[in-house]
């Protein structure tokens, strides 16, 4: 059984090996205005931007189930060594199809890290902590995004390309290829508990009813959407600021971020004391205000402000997701359904991205802003009527 404490060495090495992975995903803040910098059209620019997380996508879908305690470590290992490659590869990438292998190498290399990582996670947090545990593990999922929009506007004066950051930030990820070697010893134990490791595949039909349970699909598409709007406003953001004549677009995400990690480490107990529907509805109902805001706002004193309401609509989003999904789901499919539930935050990604800069092509910031926001308030209503009790079934197969 996990141990009813959180600060485990293994709780905390997966929380740093996640952090120093996501650096690598926030880097790339600035990568639709670089690509466009060196040639590419804003489509183009989007659709690479989008690959990552297709690739990943692939994956998640063809080979997740194929990760357990038995081979994570290893699976781990060579996505730290694909995704540090790939950081130096875009040093010499500079042509359309040499992004296009360098992004897909780089979505396999996540896959691989982010997938194995929660495998490992949902095999030693404590059921009764779920909520808690998910909300400590998210900020090492936000921090990136808080922290390197700041240290690039201060570093991106002083080197020659936005490339030479995304190589320095994949050698962040060195250091965790000792922690997953030290992981390996720690994990012995729970092979033995779950027989080695290795559970049943979640395929044929109870694997298909596990997935198509109500209260499954509506994380997973509710799940997806929050990343659609997560995405396409941390990709497209620059732009939409330089075209209103903004400085320092960095720090509206520094700003944004650090409310959701004060959210989520002073705040974590509320998300297992309080309707976990309710809070998804209500932190999607926020974050279409804020996007409603971003298109009537009349100069730039208000952009940190509706960055702090974004820092509360999306900080309380994410984990009372991850929890009624862990709650929902029977031990058998809680790895893979964790996974899942990255499966459609890649989704959403490439989508949020791909679709978010088509809509800006085609029709302008202030529709997007719009349409963001009839997103973001549709799903929170969504969830809510689709669940009237306010609580999700507990009663999961064994």
């Amino acid at each position: 059984m996990p141990e009813e404490r959180l600060g485990t060495f293994e709780f905390l090495s997966l929380c740093f090996i996640t952090f120093a992975a996501v650096c690598n995903v926030s880097v790339f803040f600035n990568f639709h205005l670089y690509l466009q910098g060196i040639g590419l059209s804003g489509k183009e620019a989007g659709f690479i931007i989008g690959l990552y997380s297709l690739s990943a996508m692939a994956l998640y879908v063809t080979a997740s189930q194929c990760i357990s305690l038995h081979n994570a470590i290893d699976c781990m290992t060579v996505g730290i060594l694909l995704v540090v490659g790939c950081g130096v590869s875009y040093l010499f990438a500079e042509h359309f199809w040499s992004l296009v292998v360098v992004r897909i190498i780089n979505g396999m290399g996540m896959f691989l890290v982010m997938a194995s990582c929660m495998v490992m996670l949902v095999a030693i947090i404590p059921p009764r902590k779920s909520g808690l545990a998910f909300s400590l593990y998210s900020v090492a999922l936000l921090l990136p995004y808080s922290i390197m929009p700041a240290v690039a506007e201060v570093v991106m004066p002083l080197i020659d390309s936005p490339t030479t950051m995304y190589m320095l930030t994949a050698c962040l990820l060195l250091p965790a290829i000792f922690l997953a070697l030290r992981l390996r010893l720690r994990v012995r134990d729970r092979l033995v508990e779950q027989g080695g490791g290795r559970s049943p595949r979640p395929g044929g039909n109870a694997g298909r009813e596990n997935l198509l349970r109500r209260p499954v699909l509506a994380i997973l598409l509710v799940n997806g959407i929050y990343f659609i709007i997560f995405s396409s406003l941390f990709y497209l953001f620059e732009g939409f600021a330089l075209a209103k004549g903004m400085k320092h677009p960095g720090f509206f995400f520094t700003t944004q971020m650090g409310v959701m990690i004060v959210i989520r480490l002073l705040g974590g107990r509320i998300f297992d004391t309080f309707s976990k529907v309710a809070l998804v509805s209500i932190a999607l109902g926020i974050t279409g205000a804020g996007f409603v805001l971003l298109r009537v706002m009349p100069d730039q004193t208000w952009l940190l402000p509706i960055a702090c309401l974004f820092g509360l609509g999306m900080g309380l989003c994410v984990p009372p997701l991850n929890a009624l999904m862990y709650l929902n789901t029977s031990p058998r499919y809680r790895g893979y359904n964790a996974n899942m539930m990255m499966l459609v935050l890649h989704v959403g990604s490439f989508l949020g991205s791909f679709f978010g800069a088509w809509i800006i092509a085609v029709g302008g910031y202030d529709q997007f802003l719009i349409l963001a926001a009839l997103l973001a308030v549709t799903a929170g209503g969504f969830f809510y009527v689709v669940n009237p009790t306010n609580a999700l079934s507990l009663e999961v197969d064994p």
